[in-house]
């Protein structure tokens, strides 16, 4: 039995969708990704081929990864209205520096550095320790916009920071503001 020939004009427009759906897929893994926070007030740029992974860390508000190159990136946020009136950026970092160096053994810290985002300004160092067996290098950037304090959390492993450090910088370096209200308000939860 002979094999069936296609009709050549059907064949051809469908190879012509799947090549043309591959192209689409193919662009959007070329460029950079914007993320939202859930209430659409932040922003974050991670580059090509960096995904989104809600599973990352549960209160997060940005979560994302290059999996394949062992990169990931977190935004946080806290509500100003949430602290002391004596909170400043200089003490959040040092609240939370201290808390990230409580999650892990061997942890070892850089000194704070003041830094701008986006005209906000910041506080950032790098951090290295070891989680579940695992030597892991964070690029931490603690951030105050208008009514809140956020920190930006990259990570990798410790073999790949030198590698992932522009990235790290560029992607913290891409966080804003969208000047987005919320659409209605919050209900009060118990």
């Amino acid at each position: 039995m002979a094999p069936l020939k296609p009709k050549s004009g059907l064949f051809a427009i469908a190879l012509l969708v799947c090549v043309v759906v591959a192209c689409k897929q193919l662009q959007s893994l070329a460029r950079p990704t914007v993320l939202t926070s859930p209430d659409g007030k932040f922003q974050l740029t991670v580059p090509a081929g960096w995904q989104e992974r809600p599973s990352l860390h549960a209160t997060a508000s940005i979560k994302a990864a290059n999996v394949l190159q062992k990169t990931y990136v977190i935004v946080i946020t806290e509500n100003k209205i949430d602290f002391a009136s004596n909170m400043t950026l200089d003490k959040f970092t040092d609240i939370t520096r201290r808390a990230m160096l409580s999650k892990v053994t061997e942890g070892d810290s850089t000194p704070p550095l003041p830094v701008t985002i986006n005209g906000n300004e910041g506080r950032q160092y790098a951090l290295e320790g070891v989680v579940n067996n695992v030597k892991l290098s964070y690029l931490i950037t603690a951030v105050e916009t208008t009514a809140n304090y956020h920190q930006i959390i990259t990570w990798t492993l410790r073999s790949r920071i030198d590698q992932s450090q522009s990235t790290f910088l560029k992607i913290t370096e891409s966080f804003r503001p969208t000047g987005a209200t919320p659409a209605s308000s919050p209900s009060l939860q118990p």
